[in-house]
């Protein structure tokens, strides 16, 4: 019988080889981690810049093979010296037009 040592092998194997799988598929991270392929990359904004780091914001349209319609995919990236991570959003027509909306209101209110 395995041991935990083994089975825990077996599991952190298991997870890296869906997700190899899933990026060959997508073709991206952020496609890999939102199961679909990036059709058009919008837009881009940066939202922090430093010597040591930036942070920026890509709106991208994603092809989801369980829907009928594209979604919209938003992003967050960040780099460090030392790292990096992603931070994606799946959203659809219906909630990117109203998070457009919010922003448009904040953008206003001052």
């Amino acid at each position: 019988m395995p041991g935990p040592v083994e089975l825990i092998t077996v599991a952190v194997l298991g997870i890296l080889g869906v997700f190899l799988w899933r990026y060959l598929k997508a073709g991206s991270v952020v496609g890999a981690l939102l199961g679909g392929r990036i059709r058009e990359t919008v837009g881009e904004t940066t939202l922090e810049s430093s010597a040591v780091s930036s942070t920026v914001l890509r709106v991208q349209v994603l092809d989801v093979s369980t829907q009928a319609e594209p979604v919209i995919a938003l992003s967050i990236t960040r780099k460090a010296i030392l790292g990096a991570s992603v931070m994606p959003l799946r959203l659809t027509r219906a909630q990117a037009r109203e998070v457009g909306e919010m922003l448009g209101r904040a953008a206003r209110s001052f």
